[in-house]
């Protein structure tokens, strides 16, 4: 059975670092492209969706019709970069998420860099959003390449190697009125994100307004990840990094747990947090630019958090319906006998929270089990595979539907939080995370009310 993945592509590409594909794949060039291979190419792709897509009416888009006007245009493609234009096209018609093309030389010239040590790969030590029509840093990681140079969380990217905020308005521009505000944002944060992440050892130059309106020019040079490294499908290797923290507020143990994807390299570090927080007041779940990964952990970890048997969702495919079954965790790493977490449970989201995450937020939102703070996640919620095209590149398809608890889809919509907190460059400035500080007041005020 192939695993279906749940994850939102542009933050999945913004996580590659290195890439192995299959030795029997073709290497994609940006060179001519046999005309036979761009219409095999173009295809296969069709008919992947055609044979998955769940619903058969394709929401009324005539799929056949769409095949026949783009066909014409693939087999005139001469090189890669022209035929993932026909393809890309073709699959917009769809208006869904998680339909995309990854370009396969991508993760071969990664791949090459991995094999020496000056190829491990690498990041600013920063992350950034979209805020206002400014490209914000929301974090800076202690010990990093950008903490080193002295950047603060609250400042503002004006350009990141050849990312610059023009470049950035530009394309915001020209997506804004095709896609939601969110995906705009989603999309504006992870070009800006993947210019700060490459090859350990290599330098890019960032200028920056710091919080006294002065601009700042630094010239970063990359650090090694700190997370492992593990695959996901026909995606490149992947970045997994899970953290937890311990924070105190009004006399009461609040534990915090974050982490960046959802595969299954995360689970012995995820678990391990919940039974090493099982004492604390409450638990703060950080999904804030979490694009997703392995659908299937969802439920599982879950169970950490509901002593009950109860279903987080339900994924629906043209012939199947499968439950996402929670089944409570009485039973921790060490084989000892335990309890479901039971204390107040805070999940912290934002317009980059995806796929898996919006599952696991949205489903125990609406099962009453965690309460969601921060902004509305990006409303890219469908299960995808990811097969390998005949010109070496990866199709991103979606193969089903998902609906949440009550019949709550969260395709397009996101999870909207029942306490918005967006971040803000004042609060940034001032050394304040919003989502988080509200998510801490509620779970201090639900213990005084015990």
């Amino acid at each position: 059975m192939k695993s279906i993945g749940f994850l939102a592509l542009g933050a999945a590409l913004s996580a590659c670092a290195t890439a192995a594909p299959p030795a029997d794949a073709p290497s994609p060039t940006p060179e001519r492209l046999d005309p036979a291979v761009a219409l095999a190419t173009f295809d296969s792709a069709w008919s992947s969706v055609n044979r998955t897509f769940w619903d058969t009416t394709f929401y009324g888009v005539n799929w056949p019709a769409v095949r026949d006007s783009l066909r014409p245009r693939a087999q005139q493609a001469t090189t890669n970069p022209e035929l993932r234009r026909v393809i890309t096209a073709m699959l917009n018609e769809l208006g869904q998420s998680h339909f995309n093309v990854i370009p396969g030389e991508a993760g071969e010239s990664l791949r090459a860099a991995g094999s020496t040590r000056e190829g491990d790969p690498g990041d600013a030590g920063m992350q950034v959003r979209y805020v206002d029509g400014r490209v914000l840093v929301t974090r800076v990681v202690p010990g990093g390449a950008a903490d080193a140079a002295g950047i603060r969380p609250g400042w503002v990217v004006e350009a990141a190697g050849a990312m610059t905020a023009a470049r950035v308005a530009d394309a915001v521009q020209k997506l804004t009125g095709t896609v939601n505000a969110r995906r705009v944002a989603y999309m504006a944060a992870g070009g800006v994100g993947a210019a700060l992440r490459g090859t350990a050892g290599d330098t890019v130059q960032v200028k920056l307004t710091d919080g006294e309106g002065r601009t700042v020019e630094r010239a970063l040079v990359l650090r090694q990840l700190r997370g492992q490294m593990a695959r996901f499908g026909n995606l490149p290797p992947m970045e997994v990094r899970v953290e937890q923290d311990t924070l105190h507020a009004s006399g009461r143990t609040i534990g915090v747990i974050g982490f960046n994807i959802w595969l299954p390299a995360a689970i012995p570090a995820l678990d391990r947090a919940v039974d090493e927080l099982r004492g604390a007041d409450g638990i703060v779940i950080d999904l804030r630019g979490n694009p997703g990964g392995l659908g299937g952990m969802a439920p599982g970890w879950a169970g950490h958090f509901v002593d009950r048997r109860d279903t987080l969702g339900t994924m629906i495919t043209r012939r199947d319906r499968v439950e996402f079954v929670i089944n409570p965790r009485r039973v921790n790493a060490a084989g000892q006998r335990v309890q479901p977490f039971a204390g107040p449970v805070a999940i912290l989201t934002d317009e980059m929270t995806a796929s898996t995450s919006e599952i696991f937020a949205g489903g125990l939102q609406a099962l009453g089990r965690a309460r969601v703070f921060g902004a509305t996640s990006s409303g890219q919620a469908l299960p995808s595979l990811m097969p390998r095209l005949p010109n070496g590149d990866v199709l991103l398809h979606a193969v089903a539907d998902m609906i949440g608890p009550g019949g709550v889809r969260w395709e397009g919509p996101g999870v909207v939080p029942d306490a918005p907190a967006p971040v803000t460059r004042e609060a940034l400035l001032a050394g304040r995370d919003p989502a988080l500080d509200a998510a801490v007041a509620w779970i201090v005020e639900q213990n005084s009310r015990r």
